[in-house]
């Protein structure tokens, strides 16, 4: 299970409450950076990346980083939306 520090690292600044929904899936560091190279592969719309196997953590995380986005007023990622809306 990765750590506060360790998202932090993978993922760089983020809002508190994104880091504490991305430790409670118990992600490793490594599916933390499968679910971030695979969320950057498909934003590009990069069809060269190979298919990282998705555990249901990296699949989970993924979730979580496509609901983000930069809070211009704070400097990091926050949810566009409250969790569980719609």
């Amino acid at each position: 299970m990765a750590t506060r520090d360790e998202v932090i690292a993978i993922l760089g600044e983020l809002d508190n409450s994104v880091i504490e929904r991305i430790l409670e899936t118990g992600a490793s560091p490594t599916e933390i950076a499968d679910a971030l190279a695979s969320f950057d592969s498909s934003l590009r719309g990069d069809q060269s990346m190979p298919a990282i196997p998705a555990t249901g953590t990296t699949v989970e995380v993924g979730a979580i980083l496509g609901g983000l986005t930069e809070d211009e007023d704070e400097g990091v990622m926050t949810f566009e939306r409250p969790l569980g809306t719609s």
